[in-house]
């Protein structure tokens, strides 16, 4: 027994923890009941569908006995836990609230009703463990359609402390939860309020002013070709060279490295030398959003005649901007209509017909103090986004090992 004791502890816990089998737990119940079982209310249902990163969705589907999807008929209680037994890595499990208490849960779910002396919460963590996590991983059986069978599910051993203790441990996983959570939102706010300054900013209802406090020139109308340069940096390939390949993620996910190749193994063989920061549009999937500009360290790197590479009119254009500009419904449009196809991912880019697209712009130094207004905005947002992603690094480390 002296090795079941977890690395992390609270200081007032020194007793070991005990071995016990989930059964010995919490019942394990597949949420069924005969047919035959008299029923006659109606119930909202979870489905497998219906939990997302372990969370069960505000609205669910209503239904009666008569049209129920499935045998289900026990209703669930506050404290249970959902765990998937199919597709288990995929849907994982949910703790059911005050607010799905009294709901039926899918018969492809093993509900977890945690005994007297049990905390749910502490259980509901416990599953998140790597000793869980193995343990259910290795219970996974079939490839195409990968399921656990319930009877399995109560054989699963764990190691439990006194109830106090897992009270202590669930309060202080939950605070970071919470964090997270409050986090999570404030980042879904920060990139509403971008979304919303950027519509506002495109479409002249929020106009900057000089360093000295001074208007604007009124913006003027541009034809896309008077503004942006069509590159073509040829390059004579050496099959014994080195060269790094780049590829243009949908949905505006900008350029990324493919990668490190000889120049024997590149098949197409008219390629040309891009640079930092010029604007790269796919032209077999700008209509997914794959344009962007070239980073730094993609400087010198090289694409195909598949791709368009810009760089802007210096008098006129800041590209930053225009790689702002490119995400908004207007350009959004001027990709679809300036595109050829039968089929949305056949669809090849008009480049000339497109650069007749006209568009309205700031001059440039007003384009500048927009650029540098979003790209405050953008660390705001990323800033966020690692404060999220450091703290559930450090839940992780917690759950590795404040758990046996």
């Amino acid at each position: 027994m002296s090795n079941l004791v977890p690395t992390l502890r609270f200081n007032k816990y020194t007793s070991s923890w005990s071995a016990s089998s989930m059964c010995e737990l919490a019942e394990v119940d597949k949420s069924t009941l005969p047919k035959s079982t008299p029923l006659d209310w109606a119930f909202n249902y979870i489905s497998l569908s219906d939990i997302k990163n372990q969370v069960i969705k505000p609205e669910l589907s209503l239904f009666t006995v008569e049209n129920a999807p499935s045998r289900a008929r026990r209703k669930l209680k506050e404290g249970d836990i959902l765990l998937s037994t199919v597709r288990p890595n995929l849907q994982g499990f949910a703790k059911v609230g005050k607010s799905h208490k009294d709901c039926i849960a899918s018969t492809g779910f093993a509900v977890l009703s945690p005994k007297d002396g049990v905390s749910s919460d502490f259980l509901f963590y416990y599953l998140f463990s790597p000793r869980l996590t193995y343990q259910l991983d290795s219970l996974v059986v079939g490839s195409n359609y990968p399921a656990i069978n319930s009877s399995d599910v109560k054989e699963l051993k764990l190691n439990f402390p006194c109830l106090k203790e897992q009270q202590k441990i669930a309060s202080f996983l939950t605070s970071i939860d919470t964090k997270v959570n409050q986090l999570t939102e404030k980042h879904r706010l920060l990139k509403d309020y971008k979304k919303g300054i950027m519509q506002q900013v495109f479409s002249q209802k929020i106009r900057f002013k000089d360093n000295d406090g001074n208007d604007f020139p009124n913006w003027n109308e541009y034809a896309l070709r008077d503004i942006l340069i069509l590159q073509s940096d040829a390059l004579k390939m050496d099959d014994e060279a080195t060269y790094e390949l780049i590829t243009v993620k949908r949905g505006f996910g900008g350029v990324k490295s493919r990668g490190h190749f000889k120049g024997k193994d590149v098949l197409v063989k008219n390629q040309f030398t891009i640079h930092k920061g010029e604007f790269v549009i796919s032209k077999r999937q700008i209509v997914h959003g794959a344009c962007g500009l070239v980073p730094e360290e993609l400087d010198g790197a090289i694409v195909s005649n598949e791709y368009n590479v810009f760089r802007p009119q210096p008098t006129k254009l800041d590209i930053d901007y225009f790689n702002r500009l490119s995400t908004t419904l207007y350009m959004r449009r001027a990709f679809f209509i300036n595109s050829d196809g039968v089929h949305i991912e056949k669809l090849l880019f008009k480049t000339q017909s497109w650069l007749k697209t006209k568009v309205q712009l700031p001059c440039l130094k007003e384009q500048q103090k927009i650029a540098q207004f979003l790209q405050s905005l953008d660390k705001k947002i990323d800033a966020v986004n690692e404060q999220i992603e450091q703290t559930k690094l450090f839940k992780k480390g917690l759950l590795q090992q404040m758990f046996v």
